[in-house]
């Protein structure tokens, strides 16, 4: 398991806590700041993922980048 990951649901787990208590004391921004570290938390699990699938699956992972570059360029987005 990624330390990404680990990380990233700890982040989760605190911005919950962290809203939590901006609805316990009816304080918005604590409530604000809380779901924006979830935010942060789940995309550092979704990093941790990606790199644990990369690593895992080497090949598959580079096929599928190989085929995001080939659409992007034919979509002339780059």
């Amino acid at each position: 398991m990624d330390s990404d990951r680990i990380i990233g649901a700890g982040k989760q787990a605190a911005g919950e806590v962290q809203e939590g208590v901006g609805n316990l004391i009816g304080d918005s921004r604590t409530q604000a700041q809380g779901k924006k570290n979830q935010a942060k938390g789940e995309v550092q699990n979704q990093v941790g993922q990606l790199e644990d699938y990369i690593r895992d699956q080497p090949l598959t992972a580079a096929a599928i980048a190989v085929g995001f570059g080939w659409l992007l360029g034919r979509l002339r987005i780059i």
